[in-house]
């Protein structure tokens, strides 16, 4: 029976996936280390070690370090497949990243002012308001909402020290903030509504609806520039009918979608061990 190591995220994959022949090992990525061997993958944490034949990439809101990069790059040396691949993880493993692929793909990403480098951080003031992000965070955190001039002056200080990219864009005065999550070639979409500022956190209410045409046609171009498995796209809505893309997720949260969709990365992640055991039968080659 093939091991599947699933990092991080919900608590039922075992049941789903024995369902499928598969046997899970759950694992939190900040509690392993991990060893590539004789062309088998070994994860290893406090417990015990296994030997991971496939990997479902949970991984969502967590201080991303260097080394969980290397743990994609290390699941891609290894041949192993994993949802989404290596390839798609490690292309959008950064915010920066990820931006630069969805405006290859054509998606309408938010202008943004960017500083690297020590003490720039006040370089990127824009009119306000503005959003200023500093660093690869996600959930709301590392971001706040500049009104006022004293607001940019307290945190550009604030930020002097920071030892990471700091990015500002405009504040989107939205009406309409809508998640279009893709599994293979099935799309749903759900419009949220949240307490605060932040589009798509601490969500007060959502409801499923139809895919909105441009919506399906931008997530649908994604998906095919990726080569991905599964994204979640936030988009939001301006009064004029305005779409701009927030935020593409390849470890996109389920909550408030139907069961179906958890079923349908199933399915994605057995094609993904079976088209790996065929190439294994026929000769070697990258599935991740």
């Amino acid at each position: 029976m093939q091991t599947v190591v699933v990092l991080n995220g919900e608590d039922d994959w075992g049941e789903r996936l024995a369902r499928r022949g598969l046997h899970v090992e759950p694992r939190r990525i900040q509690d392993c280390s991990w060893v590539l061997r004789d062309g088998l993958l070994h994860v290893v944490d406090r417990t015990s070690t296994v030997v991971a034949n496939a990997v479902l990439w949970r991984v969502g809101a967590i201080r991303m370090l260097p080394r969980y990069r290397n743990v994609i790059d290390l699941i891609r040396l290894a041949g192993v497949p994993s949802v989404n691949s290596g390839a798609v993880l490690a292309r959008c493993y950064d915010r920066l990243a990820t931006a630069a692929e969805m405006r290859v793909a054509g998606l309408p990403i938010i202008p943004a002012n960017v500083a690297i480098g020590d003490g720039l951080a006040r370089r990127v003031e824009r009119p306000r308001p503005f959003v200023v992000k500093a660093g690869n965070y996600h959930g709301g955190w590392g971001k706040s909402l500049i009104r006022e001039e004293t607001d940019w002056k307290e945190l550009s200080d604030l930020l002097f020290p920071v030892d990471d990219y700091v990015v500002a864009e405009p504040f989107i005065e939205y009406v309409r903030d809508v998640r279009c999550l893709a599994i293979g070639d099935r799309l749903w979409a759900m419009s949220r509504r949240g307490r605060g500022w932040r589009a798509n956190v601490d969500t007060s209410a959502h409801a499923l609806m139809a895919v909105p045409e441009q919506l399906a046609e931008w997530t649908r171009a994604a998906m095919r520039h990726l080569g991905a498995d599964v994204l979640g796209l936030d988009f939001v809505e301006t009064r004029d009918g305005t779409w701009w893309l927030l935020e593409c997720n390849d470890t996109p949260g389920f909550g408030g979608f139907p069961d179906e969709v958890h079923e349908a990365l199933v399915d994605q992640l057995v094609t993904s061990v079976a088209s790996d055991e065929k190439l294994r039968r026929g000769g070697a080659g990258e599935t991740s």
